[in-house]
Parts: structure tokens; sequence; C-alpha cells
């Protein structure tokens, strides 16, 4: 089970790092960020596949909490414009300590190289801006639109146009 589990590891290791390219366009530098909303009020710290044992802090921008639940389905797509930024820290006391890595996400639907309609980043710390072109991410955040075991579990599997913590206008 353990070689199992480390092989699952080395490969979602070598598959990020063969997927990301430096940032050509697109995002270009970290917007402003540390002012923004969070959707989540605490640290996360719950392993999680893609970013395994770590402690998140997620971040949005106000187009993001703009976006509006349709009516009838109660499905949510999030406007063009829309940035989510989690930063990344190996160890609890580094949170506002180190430089995290970032994790972003822009949905940019005009874009033909996005994924579903977002572009996906990685920054680590120490480099630049890396865009992630495989499907890694999308792949993981798909699971996002049905019931999952994260925050409220999406029970109803709404279309949360791939992000697992429900936002939308309050």
């Amino acid at each position: 089970m353990m070689r199992l589990k480390r092989f699952f590891i080395i490969f979602f290791l070598l598959s990020l790092i063969l997927s990301c390219n430096e940032s050509k366009r697109g995002l270009y530098e970290i917007p402003q960020y540390k002012k923004w909303r969070k959707p989540v009020s605490y640290v996360l710290d719950r392993p999680v596949p893609g970013h395994g044992s770590t402690y998140r802090i997620i971040y949005a921008n106000s187009i993001t909490f703009s976006a509006k639940s349709d009516k009838k389905t109660g499905n949510v797509t999030m406007p063009n414009g829309s940035v989510v930024i989690k930063e990344v820290y190996k160890k609890k006391e580094y949170i506002d300590k180190v430089e995290p890595e970032l994790t972003i996400m822009v949905k940019n639907t005009g874009d033909p190289e996005s994924l579903n309609g977002w572009n996906y980043y990685v920054k680590h710390p120490g480099k630049g801006i890396q865009s992630v072109k495989s499907r890694m991410c999308v792949g993981c955040h798909v699971s996002a639109n049905e019931e999952h075991p994260y925050f409220d579990g999406n029970k109803d599997e709404k279309f949360r146009d791939y992000l697992f913590v429900p936002i939308k206008q309050q």
C-alpha cells in the first residue's frame, strides 16, 4: 500500500513539473490579492489531492464574488475576470512568515488554451509564474461540480464552475 501511495505522489509531482511552462501570455504578475475577500475564513489543513498535507488560504477577487446562481438550476458560473488565489504553505508556522507557493485560477473563456474556461497557474517561491497546461488541475477540479467531501460537499451536485468552495454573490 505504501509503495502505491509513493508511486502516486511521485507521479503527481512529475506531472506538475512537466506540465508547467513559464507564462508567455495571460498572467504576468501576481495581483495585490491580500486585501481580497476570503471565501473560507479559516486555514485549510485537511490533506487534499493535488495539494497534499499543506496549509492553504484562499482569496478571491470581487468579480468572483459577483457570480450569481441560476434561479432555475442553482448552478453557478463564474464571470470572466474571476481570479482565485490559493496560498500553499508546507508548515502552519510558515503562514505569513515565508513566501508561499501560489496556485491561481483565472476565468477566461475567450482564451482558446483555457481548460473549461479557466487558466491555471502556479508560482513557486522565488520563481516566476508558470502556466499549467496539463489537465491535471481541471481533472481534479471537475469533481467540484458533483458531490464531494469538502466544505459543504455539494450534496445537490450543482455546477460550481470547478470551484470546491461555494462562491456566489452574498
